[in-house]
This record gives structure tokens, sequence and C-alpha cells, in this order.
């Protein structure tokens, strides 16, 4: 930036934007340029303005202002985040092997937002075509394949992956609620950073919050669909019922080898073809 420089000058967010004439850049912390404004009816005003005030040189002040329309435009449909499909939504993205695909902005300028990083793979990973996900009026696509959409193609693809992924994402939703359980219990805790204390919430704060995520997690359910949470019900018994009887084989196995019977432990221990010290580490399912 020097003198006799145009720039588009804009004192406040969503604030009007005008043209200014840089006279001389400052010298002092923070940064301040000397300008003045252009525009008749400023009368050749002149000010010292903060340098972040100076967004960009005039010349580019159109393409910069109808990006930033389009961005106002992709975020305005997206829901505030303490709707329960908001928070569903971010349940199913921390789940799905999506890392290297797709993510959601969360800043209060692209909340929402979803941000293909390769349309073509993302769409095959959702068993879907591309259109799925750049058909919406307002996905924007780029040259090296990338794109951004709105909220309801964000909604779409955690409906999609959600039916897809559905084990894995029920499993995260049981973790959560078993988490919940013991902390509308005890507590929690948070650790502080450097050397900030952490700080505890009480169980009554705890239980307060649950009721509030707990609809999320029963619309994540029902984007599972019926049959996976029924299935996934049934996978706790059957996880639970292996565990109770890998420990009465640990414990007969024990007795034999009390007993002497060591060839008789050891067989026993090959048919069940799990090594009975592992159920030390086993918990059954909450």
């Amino acid at each position: 930036m020097e003198a006799g420089e145009f720039w588009a000058h804009r004192a406040r967010v969503n604030g009007p934007v005008a043209q200014v004439e840089v006279l001389r850049v400052g010298t002092k912390r923070p940064p301040r340029v000397k300008v003045r404004f252009t525009a008749d009816e400023e009368e050749g005003r002149e000010a010292w303005v903060p340098r972040s005030q100076l967004h960009v040189p005039w010349e580019q002040a159109g393409r910069w202002l109808a990006r930033e329309r389009r961005w106002k435009e992709l975020s305005a449909v997206t829901p505030s985040g303490d709707v329960p499909e908001r928070r569903a939504v971010d349940t199913v993205f921390e789940v799905c092997p999506w890392d290297e695909l797709a993510s959601v902005g969360y800043s209060r300028h692209d909340d929402g937002v979803l941000y293909v990083h390769e349309v073509t793979a993302f769409a095959e990973a959702l068993e879907e075509s591309t259109d799925f996900l750049i058909g919406d009026p307002l996905a924007v696509v780029h040259d090296d394949g990338s794109a951004e959409a709105p909220w309801p193609v964000t909604l779409a693809c955690a409906l999609k992956g959600a039916a897809l992924h559905a084990e894995q994402v029920m499993a995260e939703v049981e973790r959560a609620e078993q988490r919940a359980r013991r902390e509308a219990i005890y507590g929690s805790y948070t650790p502080g950073r450097g050397k900030r204390e952490g700080h505890h919430f009480s169980s009554e704060v705890c239980a307060e919050a649950d009721r509030e995520f707990k609809s999320a997690r029963d619309l994540v359910r029902k984007w599972c669909g019926a049959p996976a949470v029924e299935a996934y019900a049934e996978l706790r018994v059957l996880r639970a019922e292996v565990i109770r009887l890998g420990r009465i084989v640990e414990q007969a196995v024990g007795m034999l080898r009390q007993a002497g019977r060591d060839k008789d432990a050891a067989r026993i221990e090959a048919q069940f073809e799990i090594p009975v010290e592992a159920f030390h580490r086993m918990q059954p399912p909450g």
C-alpha cells in the first residue's frame, strides 16, 4: 500500500463501502493510514483510519463484494447452532469417513456451508451423482474440482451418511448418551489451558445441557433408520452375552488349571478362539 493508491474502505461489518485515496501510511502501532474520501458528498474529507478498514484495492472492490454477497446467501439458510438438525449434522460428519472429502463451516461467516474438497470422490462415497452435491442454485464449483454448497445440501449429505454408516453413527450416539448419563450424576471437568485453571460443571448444568442435546441424538437415530437402530440394539445384547460367556469360560479355565488339568484348560481356550485374558479388558455395553 502506497500513497496515491485507491482502496475500498469500510468502517464496520456490513457498513457502506467508500472509495478513498491513500495519502500517507502511518509508522506507529496500531497501523493506521491517512486517507481522503473521494465521493462528492464527503467534500474531500481526510481521516486517519485503521489499516484493517482498507479491504482491497478499489479495482477489486466489485469482485470482493460479489464474493461476500455469495457467502451471505450460502450461509443465510443455515439454522442456528442450537437447532437439533444443526447438532445432528455435526454428529454425523464427525463420525463418517469424510475428512479428506468434505467438511462443514462453523464460523459466523460460513456456518453450515458444505465444503466439498473433491466433488466426484465425495459423490461416489455418498453413492450419488455429482448433481446431488452441486445441483443447488447456490452451489459454486471451482476449476480444481472443489465446491461450496448451502445448508440444504449439507443436511442431505448428513441424512445419506447416517444411512450408509449407521452402525458407526449409532455407536457414537450411544457413547454420547453414556457420557451424558455419567455427567448428569457426577458433573464434568474441562482442563484449563496453560496457567489457566480448569472448570467444573455441576451435575445440574450437565443434565440441563443433555436435555438440549437429546433431541439431536433422537434425530440422528431417526436418520439411521429403524432397522439400523434395532440391529444395533441387538448387536449390543450379543456383545454383552459374548462377554458374559467369555468370563464364564475364563473362570472354568482357571478352575481347571488350579485342579492341575492344564491340557483340558488349553483345549477349551483353543476351542473358544479368544484368549481368556482378553476379557479382563472388555467392558459390557452401557
